[in-house]
């Protein structure tokens, strides 16, 4: 057995759920020590995800590598398949550093603190199921599973007394989306199967049958995978319940959720999507495309609108999940690179953004705008970590978003000039709302905040531990965004090739 035969993939994706099983267990070890084991755990598991990127760095490597398969449920063409490209190297990468960001930043967590870490493991080893899953079956299962640790997130270490209500909305609109899904994947097993032969839905084998359907049918099955993506990202007019969860979900979790189960959508409208039924995508992109730019700009007007911190952050999300899905649909080389580029930089921003936004709470014991300002003076290392942050993710030339929000305005230019041009309303809608935010917490007149801790000081050494990689990312990022793009290129020329091939029918 060879190191490439090794289940390198099988082990990132379960050594969370290890994790999570013995968190739940261990109730006679010592928390801190449970905690510092998390955080190995933690550590061990992105170590992993940099191996299974490693054939990618050179740049030159296409297809998926690490495959593992064995079959499960013969009977509905259940296999358990699972391995990576070039994208969801990368994503598995970003999930396994949140899952390290969020079990480091959940140290503090007072209320049954090994059940929140449990949980933590338990999402992101469900998100890193989903980004390697190559069975359509297989993906669906984790789909699910993902939704379970999130749940208990929200609605048990949520901030206010509707956070019940918040969890249950975000499930169940999740899983209104899933339903269709799931019917199109029984359906693709029923149609894309000769008679007499072994349903199969290895993802492979049912993107060559697909050529095979009328132009209707692929239409419909397009649109059944859709909705559970539309819902995940999510896009407008399915996004209402975004801002509760992202209000309620306690910030440590929000680093997973905002941060990579958000992508799962965009990840799910790319490989199942316009990889799987290229000419449905072709055909639908004009719409999906508008959509993302109501999100774009409905997103940064409602960002504008709010004073909670929290839900600011919340709609500034949706907003810039509305570039990723428009590079999506842009169905060309420019805008599916700065799509997946943009799907790593917004999950390292938008994490760092809430994060912080949490330890100014701590601080000032409010999530209001309207009534903080003038906080600069107090907390000038605070303030500038809110700078930096902001200013990423305004699409700050020299920061991360900036490259991948260009890519996806030239690819978007490419498919439609009015797309792009309404693309850069949105951008500038961002800058305002940012520099609003960041004018109203930290200038103007200091406020008699009373329920200001009198003992608390400016940044800590474990915000500095924790805050201090994240801005270097976004800078390293900023100036060298070909570190992801050299290997995203290649599997993104080779998919979007090989698609076109399945449209045309050859």
């Amino acid at each position: 057995m060879t190191f490439s035969d090794f289940p390198l993939v099988s082990i990132t994706i379960f050594l969370p759920f290890v994790a999570a099983a013995l968190l739940l267990v261990a109730s006679k070890v010592n928390v801190r020590a449970l905690y510092w084991l998390s955080v190995v755990v933690a550590v061990v598991n992105l170590v992993l995800a940099f191996v299974l990127l490693s054939p990618f760095l050179g740049g030159n490597s296409t297809g998926f590598k690490w495959g593992e398969e064995f079959t499960w449920v013969k009977q509905v063409g259940l296999r358990y398949q699972v391995s990576v490209d070039g994208i969801s190297a990368w994503l598995i990468v970003l999930a396994a550093f949140l899952g390290l960001v969020a079990v480091f930043a959940g140290g503090g967590v007072a209320e049954r603190p090994r059940y929140f870490w449990a949980a933590l493991f338990g999402l992101e080893g469900g998100i890193i199921g989903v980004f390697a899953s190559t069975n359509l079956l297989l993906f669906y299962i984790f789909w699910e599973v993902m939704l379970i640790p999130a749940y208990f997130l929200i609605s048990s270490w949520g901030e206010t007394n509707f956070r019940v209500r918040a969890a249950i909305r975000f499930v169940l609109f999740t899983l209104a989306g899933s339903l269709f899904m799931l019917v199109g994947i029984l359906f693709l097993a029923f149609v894309t199967t000769p008679a007499g032969a072994e349903f199969s839905l290895d993802y492979l084998q049912v993107q060559k049958n697909i050529a095979n359907l009328s132009s209707e049918t692929q239409n419909w099955l397009f649109l059944a995978f859709a909705a559970a993506f539309i819902v995940k990202v999510p896009l407008v007019p399915f996004h209402s319940w975004l801002p509760d969860a992202y209000a309620e979900a306690p910030a440590p979790a929000l680093a997973l959720i905002a941060g990579a189960m958000s992508k799962t959508g965009a990840y799910g409208f790319l490989r199942f999507g316009v990889f799987l039924f290229p000419a449905a995508a072709a055909e639908f992109a004009p719409w999906f495309a508008a959509l993302a730019l109501v999100g774009i700009i409905y997103g940064a007007l409602a960002a504008l609108g709010e004073r909670d911190i929290k839900r600011i952050l919340a709609y500034s999300s949706l907003s810039h999940m509305g570039f990723i899905v428009l590079g999506i649909f842009a169905i060309n080389n420019q805008g599916v690179n700065g799509a997946v580029l943009q799907m790593v930089n917004h999950g390292i921003v938008t994490p760092a953004l809430f994060l912080a936004a949490a330890a100014l709470y701590t601080r000032t014991g409010t999530n209001r705008i309207d009534l903080l300002g003038g906080l600069q003076n107090r907390w000038p290392r605070l303030a500038a970590l809110f700078l930096v942050l902001g200013l990423a993710s305004l699409g700050l030339p020299g920061l991360n978003q900036f490259a991948g929000e260009f890519l996806i305005i030239g690819g978007a230019f490419l498919s439609s000039p009015v797309y792009a041009a309404f693309a850069v309303f949105g951008v500038v809608l961002a800058a305002w709302y940012i520099m609003r935010f960041f004018q109203g917490v930290w200038h103007g007149p200091e406020p008699d905040l009373s329920q200001i801790n009198s003992n608390a000081t400016d940044m800590r050494q474990a915000e500095f531990v924790l805050f201090v990689p994240l801005v270097l990312l976004i800078v390293l990022l900023g100036v060298a965004p070909s570190l992801i793009t050299g290997v995203l290129d290649p599997t993104v020329n080779e998919w979007l090739r090989l698609t076109t091939q399945v449209a045309l029918g050859r």
